[in-house]
Formats: C-alpha cells, sequence, structure tokens
C-alpha cells in the first residue's frame, strides 16, 4: 500500500524519490516524442492528448497575510506593553507603589540612584 492510498503525507526522501522517478520517466518520453516529433509535426496550442500523463497533483502556494516588516512591527509593540505590564506588576503588586508612578522620570532615576550608589 503506498503512502498516497493510506492520506499520508510523503516523507523528503520518498519526495525525492518520486520526483527522480518522475525526471526519468518524462526524459524517457521526451526522447521518445522527440524521435516522433521529428516524424510527425504538431501545432503549438494543441491540448494534451489523453495518452500523456498530466500533472494531477494540486499544488499549494503560500500566500502571507501579513507581511515581515508588520510582522516585526507587532512583535515590537508586543514586547513594549509585556515589558510595561511587567512592570506595573512589579512595582505596583510586589512593591508598594501606585501603579502609575512606574512611567514618571523620576521614579527610574531614584532606582538607577540606589544601583549604581549600591556598586
Amino acid at each position: 500500500m503506498s503512502n498516497e492510498t493510506k492520506n499520508e503525507p510523503l516523507s523528503r526522501v520518498a519526495r525525492r524519490k518520486e520526483r527522480e522517478q518522475q525526471r526519468s520517466a518524462k526524459s524517457a518520453l521526451d526522447d521518445a516524442a522527440a524521435s516522433l516529433h521529428e516524424e510527425q509535426p504538431t501545432e503549438v496550442n494543441e491540448p494534451p492528448s489523453e495518452a500523456e500523463p498530466t500533472e494531477g497533483k494540486r499544488r499549494f502556494v503560500r500566500a502571507r497575510l501579513i507581511s515581515i516588516w508588520l510582522r516585526l512591527v507587532i512583535v515590537i509593540v508586543l514586547m513594549a506593553i509585556c515589558l510595561a505590564t511587567g512592570a506595573v506588576v512589579g512595582y505596583s503588586a510586589l512593591g508598594d507603589g501606585e501603579w502609575l508612578d512606574v512611567f514618571r522620570l523620576s521614579t527610574w532615576q531614584h532606582i538607577l540612584d540606589v544601583v549604581e550608589k549600591g556598586t
């Protein structure tokens, strides 16, 4: 039983082997078609005949819903929100300060003075 009949995805190695087999079969068909082409002229816009195998597999193309630069902006904004939330929780819940005091410059200046003086 092949993997396709089980509806399981093929492994990378199995897909590579399948492509190599298709290429070798295609090159054999191309050689046979080249010898036939010399004998019979064909039209350029002729549809493929039923004897020729057509690619029945669906190709999935991934389209980016959110561009890369927008993803970076979103990540940076989320990081800033998390930093601010962590500072508010740390200063007001763990410490005994007001939560709006976190956003004042004097609070951070005091924290830096304590840290530098301790060393």
